[in-house]
């Protein structure tokens, strides 16, 4: 600059500037590692699984139910790989508490479901054993989820019912045998 008084020092550039840019900036943050696990009273134990960018990755696990010979398989889903949240540990406990008018919303599309199959079976919503929960990242927003069922009369039958907006709207059948 020619008009610039020469006694005063240059200046290369604002440090306040740069120290706010740089601030700015935050560490790559490391993903979780498949495999870490994740205790609670209300979901058991859960194990994560990474997947791949841009799809959530979820934590799945199973617990003794007290009045059932089957198990619950729990898979919560998450964004971003946190931990379960509280969203999901209410919606569970809800889901549990709710199994058996669940199990009477569904017999009707399960049993239309099952007409089908060679051979044709019927089973009543008394038979209905709630065996696995799937969530989506945010299960009080997302407005799909899936249940699963075991029906005591045909146990090697695994039927899965999809929820949207808590209306059942498809079921899934599949045999383990």
């Amino acid at each position: 600059m020619y008009d610039a008084d020469p006694s005063l020092p240059e200046l290369d550039a604002d440090q306040l500037y740069l120290e706010r840019r740089l601030t700015g900036i935050e560490p790559v943050r490391q993903r979780r590692a498949g495999g870490d696990s994740f205790e609670s009273p209300l979901l058991g134990r859960l194990q994560f699984a990474q997947m791949p960018s841009g799809r959530p990755s979820y934590w799945h696990g199973e617990i003794r139910m007290p009045d059932s010979r089957f198990g619950l398989r729990i898979v919560c889903e998450v964004e971003s790989d946190r931990a379960p949240g509280a969203d999901h540990i209410a919606c569970v406990v809800a889901l549990r508490r709710l199994q058996l008018q669940d199990a009477i919303l569904c017999a009707p599309m399960i049993n239309k479901r099952l007409e089908t199959t060679l051979p044709p079976r019927h089973i009543s919503a008394d038979e209905l054993v709630l065996t696995s929960i799937h969530l989506p990242p945010r299960p009080l927003i997302d407005a799909r989820f899936e249940l699963g069922f075991r029906a005591r009369s045909c146990p090697l039958l695994s039927l899965v019912v999809v929820f949207v907006r808590g209306v059942p709207r498809s079921v899934r059948v599949d045999s383990d045998g």
